[in-house]
């Protein structure tokens, strides 16, 4: 396939070039950017925790300070109800007492947001429930009696277990939070490394990608003036060799006919008028035929008056007529293609024909024009000997190059396939452009 030959079967600008290069760096700078931005919302995400720890920490060391405080209220008294009961200052240890209980109750107030709520809970609950025995107890006249007092130091030894198990659990949460601290912060450098190595990596690649997609287009660049090089040599030898078939028929057959008829227009003899009158009519309607096939030469007029399918018609005949090889033509195209695209498609199709004439060595060649939803096909398949690689770069390929040329002007493509090792396929797929009819 001649696509196959040549990788740079579609045409590229310095516009590609730049969006190359603008892609592969902005995703370059996109990775970047992403992986600053995760690890900015990982540090926040480690602050705000921490501000969190620290406040809920800062709240339970005021807690504990301060239930140790009424701890210590609490066995003040017992001690005082204990020792000296006659001597006692029953207003002052009421107010102690009640003091304490607002105290305890507004700390397990404060504690409601906390992991060990309940506990605090029931630690107003038994401090509350000390407090109303003492208060029971001063109010007696008689000295304490041994079972009050062993149940004030059962309440009392609950409440100091219970401020006791307070102060372990603050000091293992302040312990796991630590703990939790640390394990975010490693968290944090091993994701921000894996982060950071995993875009760098990506980096690396996309740059790799488009360093070889530069390398890549600039190769095609170079092709492309290089082909275009080919194809302009071409076209001046086409035109050269147009030439000089003119400046040949012009002067053969041409100059000749016009004059004999000078010569015949110009004898003074009277003999045989009416057979020089003849001769006359006869050479001028050749030379009209000359005229007539070096205009289809340069620019077929059925083309423009009816259109790819009839001058591919009149095209195949004519070939047929000149080489002797027998050809079919099968059309399904039915309107008229922009005139660009129709004047491409036929000189495709005369430039496959003069190679099929001139190498292919084919019996028998089929043409084929066909239309589909948004494609129009054109098919030119002989049963020759081929196309050879070496034919391919050879100068003779320099018709391949035009009619490659001449299919990406169109917007399409040309395949060259070996049929069996025998025969050659030429291709032609172009976007479908119809020319709408007039009102």
């Amino acid at each position: 396939m001649f696509s196959g030959n040549h990788p740079f079967t579609r045409r590229i600008t310095q516009r590609t070039v730049l969006w190359g290069l603008v892609l592969g760096f902005g995703l370059v700078v996109i990775l970047l950017g992403l992986a600053g931005l995760v690890a900015v919302r990982d540090t926040r995400a480690i602050r705000s925790s921490a501000a969190v720890l620290v406040k809920e920490q800062l709240l339970i060391a005021r807690l504990m300070h301060e239930v140790q405080v009424e701890e210590n209220t609490l066995t003040e008294v017992l001690h005082r109800l204990v020792r000296t009961h006659q001597t006692l200052d029953r207003s002052a240890l009421m107010r102690e007492l009640g003091e304490a209980d607002q105290t305890l109750a507004r700390l397990a107030l404060d504690a409601r947001q906390t992991a060990r709520a309940k506990m605090w809970k029931e630690l107003e609950t038994t401090a509350r429930s000390f407090s109303n025995q003492a208060r029971q107890a001063l109010d007696q006249d008689d000295p304490i009696s041994e079972q009050i007092i062993s149940s004030l130091f059962d309440t009392h030894d609950n409440v100091v277990k219970l401020t006791d198990e307070l102060l372990a659990d603050s000091a293992r949460h302040l312990a796991e939070s630590d703990q939790k601290i640390e394990q975010q912060s490693r968290d944090l450098a091993d994701e921000s490394a894996l982060l950071l190595g995993s875009c760098l990596v990506l980096a690396a690649l996309c740059a790799a990608a488009t360093i070889f997609f530069v390398r890549h287009s600039i190769r095609r660049i170079e092709w492309q003036r290089d082909e275009l090089n080919r194809v302009s040599w071409h076209m001046l030898q086409t035109q050269e060799e147009t030439a000089r078939r003119f400046s040949h028929e012009l002067h053969d057959e041409l100059g000749q006919s016009l004059a004999a008829v000078r010569a015949n227009l110009t004898s003074k003899s009277q003999d045989d008028l009416l057979e020089r009158r003849a001769d006359c009519v006869q050479l001028v309607d050749e030379a009209i035929a000359n005229v007539r096939e070096l205009s289809q030469l340069l620019r077929p007029v059925i083309l423009d008056d009816f259109g790819l399918d009839a001058g591919l018609r009149w095209i195949t005949e004519k070939f047929e007529q000149r080489t002797r090889i027998k050809i079919d033509y099968e059309s399904y195209l039915a309107g008229r293609l922009q005139s660009e695209m129709e004047t491409h498609l036929f000189r495709i199709a005369q430039e496959a024909l003069t190679n099929i004439a001139r190498h292919s060595q084919a019996t028998k060649v089929r043409v084929k024009l066909e239309a589909e939803v948004a494609i129009v096909r054109l098919t030119i398949h002989d049963n020759g000997c081929g196309l050879s690689p070496d034919r391919q770069e050879s100068p003779a390929s320099l018709g391949l190059i035009g009619m490659s040329a001449r299919a990406r002007e169109c917007g399409g493509t040309l395949d060259l396939q070996s049929v069996q090792s025998n025969g050659l396929r030429i291709v032609v797929e172009a976007p479908l452009r119809l020319v709408e009819p007039e009102a």
